[in-house]
């Protein structure tokens, strides 16, 4: 919260020196297109972006003072300072635009990620164990390609942001090629997708699911869908006893699986677990390449036939922004 009064301070500042501004039309212009990008930028890269407007500014400001001097003897020229100067605050106006919008995922470098205002990560865990019961009358659970998924999924979480939990990973015989993550750290696989990737592919798979476990997004869900606080009442009352609260808990987890709440996430969320994942791949020695090619198989699935893509893949964002987006933090990784 107080990142985000930050920034709205920083962007009444520009709201400021754009009224200064307001009788150059192409500056205005400009001004405006930034400003919505600096909205959904970081409050590191906004200031950046705001020293270079005050740069920007001390330039206008001179050439205009300058010109009210000269315009009583002469028109300026098409070579003359103030077109110069014209010309470079474009220049940086553009750059100023660039460097605020290029980074696709800004918003989650400085991310820091706890249980606070959530279920405690003991009770996040009992949940887990719970909805797990559920998924396993639901789901055809089965050893196939298990000892491999485990192998790879043991290695990126150990790797991840949120190494400490118990980590389990199962495997659904399906053909539908999908995977999802429910809180506690279990994460679930098809046979299809097992099937369809190699182990580098795999891992960029299992690095995503994990990703959503570390930013506690399945819990987040259920906060939104307002049943968090039902469910941290249920566990709290649940002393390992069968009756009527672990009763309640256990129909409310098949609640949550039956309705496939958990494994639909929003477009933030998706591009958030891509970004985490990229980078806990990597840390485990895996090559980060293997998410490009694992959405470009998906992409070649999806064109031939769409109904075989699971959740994970068939939501926005699209698997082409995905791949550049992708691509763009490899080539980041590689320069530092």
């Amino acid at each position: 919260m107080r990142e985000m009064t930050y920034s709205n301070e920083r962007i009444s500042k520009y709201h400021a020196a754009r009224a200064r501004l307001g009788s150059l039309g192409f500056f205005g212009d400009r001004f405006s297109k930034l400003g919505e990008q600096m909205k959904r930028t970081s409050p590191g890269r906004l200031q950046v972006g705001l020293i270079t407007l005050t740069l920007v500014f001390g330039f206008i400001s001179v050439a205009i003072a300058q010109q009210k001097t000269t315009t009583q003897r002469e028109t300026p020229s098409i070579g003359s300072p103030f077109d110069a100067v014209l010309q470079l605050g474009s220049s940086i106006f553009n750059s100023t635009a660039s460097l605020v919008d290029t980074d696709p995922y800004s918003q989650f470098r400085n991310e820091r990620y706890s249980n606070e205002g959530l279920l405690s990560e003991r009770d996040e865990i009992k949940l887990g164990n719970q909805i797990h019961t559920e998924a396993a009358k639901k789901f055809k659970i089965t050893s196939e390609g298990q000892a491999r998924v485990n192998r790879i999924g043991q290695r990126v979480a150990r790797s991840s942001r949120r190494s400490n939990l118990n980590y389990q990973f199962h495997v659904m015989r399906d053909k539908e090629i999908n995977a999802f993550a429910t809180p506690g750290g279990h994460i679930y696989v098809t046979t299809a997708l097992v099937n369809l990737a190699n182990d580098q592919e795999l891992a960029s798979v299992l690095a995503h699911e994990v990703g959503h476990v570390v930013a506690r997004h399945s819990l987040k869900t259920l906060q939104q869908s307002q049943m968090l606080g039902g469910i941290a009442d249920l566990i709290g009352s649940v002393t390992g006893v069968a009756g009527d609260a672990a009763g309640e808990l256990g129909s409310m987890a098949a609640q949550i699986v039956g309705s496939g709440l958990l494994s639909i996430h929003n477009r933030e969320e998706e591009r958030e677990a891509d970004f985490l994942g990229v980078h806990t791949m990597t840390k485990a020695g895996y090559d980060p390449n293997g998410m490009v090619a694992m959405f470009q198989k998906i992409q070649r699935v999806g064109e031939s036939n769409a109904d075989l893509l699971g959740a994970i893949f068939s939501d926005h964002p699209a698997v082409e922004e995905r791949i550049e987006n992708t691509q763009y933090e490899i080539n980041l990784m590689l320069q530092k």
